[in-house]
């Protein structure tokens, strides 16, 4: 067998198997009891209709919605709605939306009939049979087995000009761009078919990527955007818009709640450019491309974000679609989500398996970390290399009335370590002491929107979140914009304090979920969201566990350094 066909019925064989373990935990879920669904946070019932509105062909069903129902999906999340049978044949796909002046809003495929007795579970999207088209096409297109298959089997090094290079960076030397993000366009562009762009937190990666397809675009190329979630490609599109004089969609259905300067199209064919020389810039999702919304798109350059997060049977679609494929991401934040068995999860990012070619470059000015934020990422992840920008260095986190210490502008990372036992995946303790933190930063004047709280499960949301509902917070003006959430849904945000809680405190839970816990990305991404404060809250369980571990394991033993870098302020607030 060649290594190219080898390399073929090894991703078919991943596509199939992460397809059968995807099903396996979804039924698994599905059928257990409803208490245990919603303790997991996997489930909300029983709810009660109380109307239903015609959209457009779809369903916006409006339910009765108690106190903790807001805690357990986000806006956009795919859900089954049925009565308590998720599993069954009579459920109807929903979008949920959330809080809204109706009540708790999904919007339904179908009209449900009936009013009480409703769940919603969270659903599951079996992506395999998009994933085995495009790897058909790569096997049997030219362009797949001539370009496309040899780059992702790291068969050929993608080709450098120096001169070309030399006069992009002659052409960004006026630009409002730091050094590395002018390297890093300049050396996207001189690239023959490939290259990657690493953005560690704050560095500005987006814009840099807007910067490249500025360029692209006075080049008259057709530009593709893709990125696995719609939301990164808004964001581009957004950075990218205010550069360029070209037509500028985003292929697919309107998203009300995240559509400011997006310009949406049904399908390419609604763009108008179908036979359109270029240049044009058009945003659309890998899956998309390989649907009628898409399939007759083809373009000249690929320009990919968040790839880091992406598999390679993701990134294979958008590659089939150009002839050159810029990738921007980071490694060292979190890998893909991954269902079958790994040992690591990041050995699946096309960001990881192209990177091996050395074709890459890294941003080394974040604009978000303030100095001592950014010391134990630069130390721990980027060689030394990641430094805070001249203007943001200095920055501190400042509020009035400070009462605790670990809300005084030095220093910027502090820990606080409580005493409790036999906690698994939610602890009221330490719920307890994060809300204590957000009530005294609004009372010192933080706005809601610029505290964020990062935990490792949704039952620690669900229960912090529960507590922001308390009458004390219930009259602060935009307490619903203060971010509670798991590390996986924090990327890419930032806030100006972050409030990181680890909740763990029952060792043998520790030990059977110790490559979660102190996954490196994850760490990485937890601690990197904020500007000036990061409040590291753990238990004394969980630190001894780290100290046990960290003498031959050498994640904990990073973990650990994390809880040292930061100042211990104690274990009482005042």
């Amino acid at each position: 067998m060649t290594q190219a066909a080898e390399f073929l019925t090894d991703l078919e064989s991943r596509i199939r198997e992460e397809a059968r373990h995807g099903w396996d935990q979804a039924r698994e879920r599905w059928g257990k009891p409803l208490a245990e669904r919603v303790e997991g946070c996997r489930a909300i019932g029983l709810l009660e209709i109380s109307e239903i509105d015609s959209a457009g062909g779809e369903w916006l069903v409006h339910f009765h919605p108690s106190e903790e129902d807001i805690a357990f999906f986000r806006e956009e999340d795919r859900v089954r709605l049925s009565q308590n049978d998720p599993g069954g044949h009579d459920w109807v796909p929903a979008i949920f939306l959330g809080l809204t002046d109706k009540g708790l809003t999904v919007r339904a495929s179908r009209r449900p009939s009936g009013t009480g007795g409703w769940t919603l579970d969270e659903d599951h999207v079996d992506l395999s049979e998009y994933y085995l088209k495009a790897l058909g096409e790569l096997a049997r297109s030219a362009h797949g087995r001539d370009v496309v298959l040899p780059l992702l089997n790291g068969q050929i090094d993608d080709d450098f000009d120096l001169d070309a290079y030399d006069e992009e960076m002659e052409k960004l030397e006026d630009v409002d761009l730091d050094d590395s993000k002018k390297d890093a366009v300049a050396r996207c562009l001189a690239a023959s078919r490939l290259h990657l762009v690493q953005g560690p937190p704050g560095t500005g990666k987006t814009r840099a990527l807007a910067e490249t397809v500025r360029r692209l675009v006075e080049d008259g190329q057709r530009v593709l955007v893709s990125a696995f979630t719609h939301r990164a490609i808004h964001n581009a599109l957004r950075k990218i818009r205010p550069l360029v004089d070209c037509p500028v969609f985003k292929v697919s259905d309107v998203m009300p709640q995240d559509s400011d300067g997006i310009d949406f199209r049904f399908d390419f064919a609604d763009t108008g450019l179908v036979d359109h020389p270029g240049p044009y810039v058009v945003g659309i999702t890998p899956i998309s491309l390989f649907t009628t919304r898409a399939s007759e798109a083809r373009f000249d350059v690929a320009v990919i974000d968040e790839t880091s997060q992406m598999r390679v049977e993701a990134a294979m679609m958008p590659m089939l679609r150009a002839e050159r494929f810029f990738f921007f991401g980071d490694h060292c934040q979190l890998p893909p989500v991954v269902q079958r068995p790994v040992i690591d999860p990041t050995e699946d990012s096309v960001f990881v398996s192209l990177a091996r070619s050395g074709a890459s470059t890294m941003l080394d000015t974040t604009y978000r970390l303030n100095a001592p934020l950014a010391e134990w990422p630069s130390e721990s992840f980027y060689q030394g290399k990641l430094k805070s920008a001249r203007e943001i260095a200095s920055h501190r986190f400042a509020m009035k009335n400070v009462g605790s210490a670990l809300l005084d502008r030095e220093p910027s990372l502090v820990s606080l370590g409580l005493d409790h036992e036999g906690n698994r995946s939610a602890s009221s303790e330490e719920a307890e002491a994060t809300a204590a933190l957000i009530e005294e930063m609004l009372a010192g004047g933080v706005a809601p929107a610029e505290i964020g709280v990062v935990v490792p499960f949704r039952a620690q949301a669900a229960k912090v979140r529960k507590l922001l509902h308390f009458p004390r917070f219930s009259k602060v003006p935009g307490i619903r914009n203060l971010a509670v959430d798991t590390v996986e849904r924090f990327q890419g945000q930032e806030r100006e304090a972050m409030i990181v809680s680890f909740t763990v405190s029952d060792r043998d839970f520790m030990d059977r979920l110790a490559d979660f816990l102190v996954f490196p990305q994850r760490l990485n991404v937890a601690v990197t969201r904020a500007r000036t404060k990061v409040i590291l809250i753990h238990s004394a369980a969980f630190r001894e566990w780290l100290e046990r571990r960290a003498e031959y394991d050498e994640k904990a033993a990073l973990a650990l350094s994390l809880l040292r870098a930061a100042g211990s302020c104690g274990g009482v607030l005042s």
